[in-house]
């Protein structure tokens, strides 16, 4: 066999390992390429800094968070929310004040301003999301949901 229709190495139970066909390196991939179209459309329309759309993304799903709540939610590390934040604050997109019960803790919310910015940046988003899962039917997509749960269980249990 050459090399190029070499079989592709798999493990006893049919787990395929080859770069390329590894699960690992395929979300991986996958994540970056619509990471990379969301910040475009994010950067278009509002400017840098390119991953505020992740802070914002957040805000608006759980309301206030602090710092390492924001951290949790995106993976962006701590310096880069702070530095998105001062950024999110001065654009007027987002509200930063101490925490009413703990008040060395700071929170992070949005602003009217910011509310709207997060409504047309989710319409955006789903269009995207609808356009990429349109290659699937109902039935797929149901179960791709149903796929993605089970492995974020499973990535729970095993990765924690």
């Amino acid at each position: 066999m050459s090399a190029s229709k070499k079989k592709p190495e798999t493990a006893p139970d049919d787990i395929r390992l080859d770069l390329e066909e590894r699960s690992f390196y395929r979300f991986s991939i996958l994540a970056n390429e619509i990471n990379r179209s969301v910040t475009r459309a994010y950067v278009k329309h509002y400017g840098p800094p390119a991953n505020a759309w992740r802070i914002l993304a957040v805000l608006n799903k759980f309301k206030s968070q602090s710092p390492s709540d924001l951290k949790h939610h995106t993976t962006l590390e701590t310096d880069k929310i702070t530095r998105i934040v001062d950024h999110l604050v001065e654009r007027g997109f987002v509200l930063r004040k101490p925490d009413k019960v703990d008040r060395r803790r700071v929170v992070i919310s949005l602003s009217a301003t910011g509310r709207r910015t997060t409504r047309h940046l989710e319409a955006i988003i789903g269009t995207m999301e609808h356009e990429f899962l349109t290659a699937l039917d109902a039935a797929e997509r149901q179960k791709l949901y149903e796929l993605l749960e089970k492995l974020r269980k499973r990535a729970a249990e095993i990765f924690a």
